[in-house]
C-alpha cells in the first residue's frame, strides 16, 4: 500500500510492502540514523547511494537538498523497480538510477536473496542461500562511465559488502570521496575495527555509532581530513 509521511516540510510517498519497508522508513525519517551526515547532505553537489533499496535514503537526501546530483545503485530487480517507482511518485528529478551492485571489480556476482527485501547481499560460490546473477561495478569504472568527479558523500548499506569494497579501494578511490556514511555489519572477527583501520590509514577521521538493537550493527561516519 502507499504510505505518506512528512519530513522537513516535504511529503514523502512510497509503497510500503511489509514490515521491513516500514522499519527502514522509521530508521531514516523518524530516528534519523543518518543524522551525522545531514550537514553534508544539505550542501553536497554529488551523492552516491550504494544499496539504495527502494529509494528511501535518496528521497531523504532530496528532501534535504533539492539540487544535488544523486546516483542510486540497487542490484535486486524488485527493489530497483520500487526505487524508480518511489522517485516517480515524488516527482524527483536529478537522480541517476543503475541496477548494479558496487563491488571491488566490474563484472558479475551472485546476489544471495534473503527472506526479506533488505538483507540481500553479494556472496561467494560457497555462500548458502539462493543466488541471483547481478552486474557489479567498481567505483573507478562507475565514475568513468557516468563522468562523475569528486563525490561529496557516499552512503553504503550493503549487508557486509563494505569489506570487499573498502579492502580493495586504492588511494585514488579514497581521495575522490569527501565523506562516507556506512552501516557496518560484523560478519567477521573485529569487523568494525578492520573498517575503521582502513579508513584512518587512508586519511579519514572516523566516528562510530553502535546500533541500539544489535551489537553487530552500527554506523560509521568518515570525513576525508584532506578536504577542508
Amino acid at each position: 500500500m502507499l504510505r505518506q509521511l512528512n519530513f522537513e516540510g516535504h511529503k514523502i510517498t512510497f509503497e510500503e510492502r511489509d514490515e521491513v519497508d516500514r522499519s527502514v522508513a522509521a530508521e531514516i525519517f523518524k530516528f534519523r540514523e543518518y543524522r551525522a551526515a545531514e550537514t553534508t547532505v544539505k550542501t553536497a553537489k554529488l551523492i552516491v547511494d550504494v544499496g539504495a533499496h527502494v529509494g528511501l535514503f535518496t528521497l531523504y537526501c532530496r528532501a534535504l537538498n533539492p539540487t544535488a546530483k544523486i546516483v542510486a545503485l540497487e542490484p535486486e530487480p524488485n527493489n530497483f523497480l520500487r526505487l524508480t517507482s518511489s522517485l516517480a511518485l515524488n516527482s524527483v528529478i536529478g537522480v541517476l538510477t543503475e541496477p548494479v551492485a558496487l563491488a571491488s571489480k566490474t563484472g558479475y556476482a551472485r546476489l544471495i536473496i534473503s527472506d526479506d527485501s533488505h538483507n540481500h547481499h553479494l556472496g561467494h560460490d560457497n555462500a548458502p542461500g539462493e543466488g541471483l546473477a547481478v552486474k557489479t561495478v567498481s567505483l573507478s569504472s562507475l565514475k568513468k562511465q557516468k563522468k562523475i568527479g569528486q563525490i561529496d558523500l557516499i552512503k553504503m548499506d550493503i549487508e557486509g559488502g563494505e569489506y570487499d569494497i573498502l579492502e580493495n579501494w586504492t588511494a585514488v578511490d579514497f581521495a575522490g570521496i569527501n565523506h562516507i556514511i556506512l552501516e557496518y555489519h560484523d560478519i567477521k572477527k573485529n569487523g568494525r575495527q578492520i573498517l575503521e583501520k582502513i579508513l584512518r590509514e587512508n586519511g579519514f577521521g572516523v566516528q562510530v555509532f553502535p546500533s541500539k538493537f544489535s551489537r553487530r550493527l552500527g554506523f560509521i561516519w568518515a570525513h576525508n581530513k584532506r578536504i577542508k
